[in-house]
């Protein structure tokens, strides 16, 4: 059995075009994504605006730009799990919490080629996108810790999955994701164990590297040159002697006829 955990966060702007696979993602592979499932009952824009109607009509003010009244979460899944399963979550949710889910993805398309065995790794998760208010006042839900924590256990029975142990560590999503394979990645080649940060100490090393044998470089370009020019004179002054050699001999040879019609 697998284990659950669910992040919540307010929804970003990209999130429709993610999670409908509206952009090209290099750590998705196209020939997976029909295994994908969703649901989309309203859109985020059309949410968002319903709610600051409401909002402007029980409290009289505008709703603030700032304010974050759709949230997404973000769910780990198993390879058996659909669009199905999160409705589960949808209801059990709404039932307990009142929060009422508008989209939900099952992605099974996202992961990464280990690059020491050529296997593909899967990151199997899901998104569901919540309006995060009070169904009558469009304000947003006000939960205490104790029922986050009780949404992971909700979360958990309804995926059929063991909950995950609480932990200090950030949820990680697909850039993040990618970030620290990223990283593996560079701590494989450099055998490195502070990643990143050894690796870009390494840069800088040999960029220090680079302006000590700069100067190296420069005298042996201009030792090259001098040679260069040095060779290209004794061929001249070669050439040069070979003409006076040959102008010589001609000197000579009229010279010698000169004495013979004379005789």
């Amino acid at each position: 059995m697998g284990k659950s955990s669910i992040h919540i966060m307010p929804v970003k702007s990209g999130s429709e075009s993610h999670n409908q696979r509206l952009q090209n993602l290099n750590y998705v592979r196209d020939d997976l994504s029909h295994l994908n499932s969703s649901i989309v009952l309203a859109s985020i824009a059309d949410t968002r605006s319903q709610i600051e109607t409401k909002y402007q009509e029980s409290t009289g003010q505008k709703m603030q730009a700032k304010q974050t009244p759709i949230r997404e979460g973000v769910l780990l899944i198993d390879e058996k799990h659909s669009v199905d399963d999160l409705k589960q979550v949808a209801v059990k949710l709404e039932e307990r919490f009142g929060i009422r889910t508008i989209q939900a993805y099952a992605h099974k398309d996202e992961g990464h080629w280990n690059k020491e065995t050529g296997i593909w790794k899967p990151n199997h998760h899901a998104h569901m996108v919540f309006d995060w208010t009070d169904k009558n006042t469009g304000k947003s839900l006000k939960l205490k810790r104790e029922d986050l924590a009780e949404i992971q256990t909700v979360v958990a029975e309804a995926l059929g999955l063991e909950r995950g142990i609480p932990s200090t560590k950030k949820h990680i999503e697909a850039r993040e994701y990618k970030a620290i394979k990223v990283e593996e990645d560079i701590k494989k080649v450099f055998k490195l164990q502070n990643g990143l940060s050894e690796a870009f100490k390494v840069v800088e090393t040999a960029k220090e590297m680079e302006k000590s044998i700069k100067p190296l470089k420069d005298e042996k370009n201009a030792l090259e040159i001098e040679n260069s020019l040095l060779r290209a004179n004794k061929n001249f002054l070669t050439d040069k002697n070979e003409s006076l050699r040959e102008e010589n001999k001609k000197l000579e040879l009229e010279k010698q006829n000169k004495n013979q019609m004379r005789r």
